[in-house]
């Protein structure tokens, strides 16, 4: 009786903490929220032996899901802050000590990039953002935009099309193709393992990345200027919390009439 009312107290606490983190990110860009799941647990024993009558021994937690519902979009001025309109996940990479390109990928819904000091593409997390040469290329490759061209002319002006095809233009020169953006899509994204800061590694039940270019089919498009809110719905996730204290406060008088029992008998 004490472990079924235990683990009733702990389900409901790992509910909490879930909701918890979920309304503590809920302004956070590209946020996924997760969505906690549970099972009922009975005695071991066979189907034959099981009476119709038993009764279950608590709960327990089964898995931790995340949702890929797509979050809202919010307006942000820079040509390089960008957000994925549909499926699909930047690449980017953390750089090894030496600044080049390590080779464990990452992936991340969060579009907010910026220039380096030597024109490497950054995410907002100082990573590396990879994408192909723009040209026909298949290659990844980390992207970048020279602050002066072979002319010894300066940037002008950069774009970025709704395929992530990035156009630099220098002086009154035509414009010019310096990258594109690859966009990467997983067969189960929910199964994606969390590093933080809104960034993901495939594992074995997220299956390999397919990497593509935005905007082709199964690939979302990008959107400049803009960047992906969290997918959060404070009413949803307060409603849960009620729900799961709830359930913590009626596992505890439970335990306390428990208690109760116990020491009544045992005068």
């Amino acid at each position: 009786m004490f472990g079924t009312i235990l683990s009733g107290m702990s389900t409901s606490m790992f509910e909490i903490s879930v909701v918890s983190n979920n309304v503590a990110n809920s302004g956070t860009t590209a946020f996924r929220k997760s969505t906690a799941s549970f099972a009922d647990l009975y005695s071991g024993a066979s189907p034959e032996t099981v009476s119709r009558t038993s009764t279950g021994v608590g709960s327990l937690v089964e898995q931790t899901r995340q949702s890929t519902k797509q979050g809202g979009f919010m307006e942000r001025d820079g040509v390089l802050n960008m957000a994925l309109a549909g499926n699909g996940m930047f690449v980017t990479t953390t750089p090894n000590p030496d600044g080049t390109p390590s080779n464990t990928l990452s992936y991340t819904r969060d579009g907010e990039f910026s220039l380096d000091e030597n024109g490497v593409l950054r995410s907002s997390t100082n990573d590396i953002v990879f994408g192909y040469d723009g040209v026909g290329g298949e290659d990844l490759q980390q992207l970048s935009v020279p602050f002066i061209n072979q002319n010894d002319v300066q940037l002008s002006a950069l774009e970025v099309g709704s395929d992530g095809r990035m156009m630099a233009t220098y002086g009154s020169e035509e414009p010019v193709v310096v990258g594109q953006v690859a966009v990467a899509l997983f067969a189960n994204s929910t199964s994606l393992r969390q590093l933080g800061m809104g960034r993901f590694q495939e594992s074995q039940t997220s299956g390999p990345a397919i990497l593509g270019i935005a905007g082709t089919q199964g690939f979302g498009r990008v959107l400049t200027g803009s960047l992906e809110s969290s997918n959060v719905d404070l009413t949803t996730e307060m409603t849960s919390m009620i729900r799961a204290q709830q359930q913590f406060s009626g596992s505890s008088r439970i335990l306390q009439t428990y208690a109760d029992m116990i020491e009544k008998l045992t005068r």
